[in-house]
């Protein structure tokens, strides 16, 4: 893109007032990569961010498969539980082995990468060995559920091992439009199913649940919270068989749950989306437009407005985390956000979880966009460093039982010009009151639906 026609495409932006020059700049050029044109292809940004890229600096790398297992009832306990929730448009999707890989730090190099089994064993054993914590990091990844990988997610899940001493095993989904709501969870459920209960081929032993603590960011936490809905509401479910093994109920928990720029409104019905565009990086979402590029999963056959899931399923609790009515019992929280257009879901998840007496702790970065630690040029900066050793801290802590027995609610806020951490109080009068939530999901998904039966419905089926 030459400079005039950047300069044109960035005055359609608002933009932060307290932002510096570097700031303005960084979010400058994510801004124009996503409302680039040509715009590629959904298949095309899904090969690219399924790219192998090096991992930088001393750790260890090891990729395996976590298997299906032979035994349907893990996939049925699924669909029940979305039943029970509300009314969902899905196809069930299929079992189907997972691929994983573990990140530890290395202290000292192991040359050969491992292939059979047993040397698959053993190199995660010396992984494990080089950690200098018992913790287990479950992470999953962003993308807005249509792009993104393990691979491309290294530099996050390294700084994370790097940071908080223990192993990362980061998990990739299927991913959609090709496989929508709620493959991707059932995905993630078995791995966190083969962590507690391993099949004979995996490289690992079963691991604490009281070690492991869930991570991840945008799209990866909205799955990493579907999890935690799954396993609170099947408590009293009656035994199921998973890779040989009898699986107890309630499935123990994590130790805690530890999310950055959670999405508790996909459907962009809630004030902040328009309110806080001026700090963030859509202008709209380019992809979610009739005339977006075609290719052989986009648009779907019959045509969505959405990648993730059909539109009438923003009304279900496991794609709209913001109309989830319960926390109760739920294990430690942390919750980081930038002043984004998602803020008002991630946090209507915050207070509705803090009320129910579910230990909290919410971190609020001033005027920092959806996802920032992640994108380039803002990773460095002072409030993604504070942000990436809080995060990594609080793995640490939950791991260690600090937080075992606590019900308390810390809520703070990162100035932008020093990055200096005040308190402030988790509630305030600008969030949507939890009775307007609902209504404004279902106003918002009616317009959609509308929108695109009038106005695009057609332009789409003609693309077919």
């Amino acid at each position: 893109m030459d400079q005039l026609k950047f300069k044109q495409q960035m005055a359609r932006f608002p933009r932060s007032e307290i932002w510096d020059k570097t700031t303005q700049r960084q979010v400058d050029k994510v801004r124009a990569f996503i409302h680039r044109q040509p715009q590629p292809t959904i298949s095309e940004i899904q090969i690219e961010s399924a790219r192998d890229r090096p991992l930088e600096g001393p750790f260890h790398l090891l990729q395996d498969i976590l298997q299906a297992p032979a035994q349907d009832d893990i996939r049925q306990l699924l669909f029940r539980v979305i039943d029970d929730l509300g009314e969902a448009v899905y196809n069930p999707p299929d079992l189907v082995a997972v691929p994983v890989e573990w990140i530890g730090r290395k202290a000292e190099r192991v040359e050969d990468t491992p292939t059979t089994l047993l040397e698959k064993s053993a190199k995660l054993d010396v992984l494990t060995k080089d950690c200098t914590t018992d913790l287990t990091i479950l992470h999953v990844h962003g993308g807005a559920f249509f792009h993104g990988s393990p691979e491309f997610y290294r530099s996050t899940t390294s700084e994370l091992a790097f940071l908080s001493g223990g192993r990362v095993v980061s998990v990739k989904y299927r991913l959609a439009p090709q496989n929508p709501f709620p493959a991707a969870i059932l995905d993630v459920l078995i791995v966190y199913l083969s962590l507690l209960y391993p099949h004979a081929s995996n490289a690992h032993r079963s691991v604490d649940p009281s070690r492991i603590v869930f991570a991840g960011d945008s799209a990866g936490g909205v799955l990493l919270c579907c999890l935690i809905q799954i396993i609170l509401r099947t408590a009293s479910h009656h035994p199921i068989q998973f890779n040989s093994h009898t699986v107890s109920f309630p499935i123990s928990l994590p130790s805690g749950i530890a999310i950055m720029s959670l999405p508790g409104d996909l459907n962009l019905s809630l004030p902040s989306y328009e309110a806080n565009r001026v700090n963030d990086l859509f202008l709209e979402l380019p992809w979610s437009y009739p005339d977006y590029p075609s290719c052989s999963i986009w648009p779907t056959v019959p045509p969505r407005p959405d990648v993730y899931c059909p539109n009438r399923s923003f009304l279900h609790p496991l794609v709209t985390l913001a109309l989830v009515k319960s926390w109760a019992g739920a294990p430690p929280m942390w919750l980081a956000s930038g002043d984004e257009q998602f803020i008002d879901g991630g946090k209507a998840v915050a207070r509705r979880a803090a009320s129910q007496g579910v230990h909290l702790t919410w971190t609020q970065f001033e005027a920092m966009p959806h996802c920032f630690v992640t994108l380039p040029g803002l990773s460095r900066s002072k409030q993604a460093k504070m942000l990436m050793g809080k995060w990594a801290a609080f793995c640490r802590g939950c791991a260690a039982g600090d937080f075992v027995g606590k019900q308390s609610v810390k809520a703070s806020k990162v100035t932008f010009e020093d990055a200096r951490e005040e308190p402030m109080e988790l509630e305030n009068s600008n969030d949507p009151p939890f009775e307007d939530i609902e209504r404004m999901v279902s106003a918002r998904m009616l317009y959609v639906e509308r929108l695109f039966e009038e106005e695009w419905g057609d332009q789409l089926r003609c693309k077919l």
